[in-house]
């Protein structure tokens, strides 16, 4: 059976490292930080603006359906 376990603190939640304020690391753990929040934004920028390009398409089909019904008129 097994042994019952010891009630465990609570987790610790991440938290954002400071590159300049914190004093341990190396210029290679700065510019490695630096690079994954550059790639982190990028995909933000990228989902945003994929978006962004779907309503715009949505936006021209709708304009262009409009614009043939109007053109075809009655009969």
């Amino acid at each position: 059976m097994a042994a019952p376990r010891e009630p465990v603190e609570e987790a610790a939640f991440a938290r954002r490292i400071d590159p300049e304020r914190e004093p341990g690391l190396s210029p290679e753990q700065r510019r490695f930080m630096a690079q994954v929040e550059r790639a982190q934004r990028q995909r933000v920028l990228q989902r945003r603006l994929r978006s962004r390009n779907v309503l715009l398409a949505l936006g021209i089909g709708a304009i262009t359906a409009g614009i043939c019904i109007l053109q075809a008129g009655p009969g």
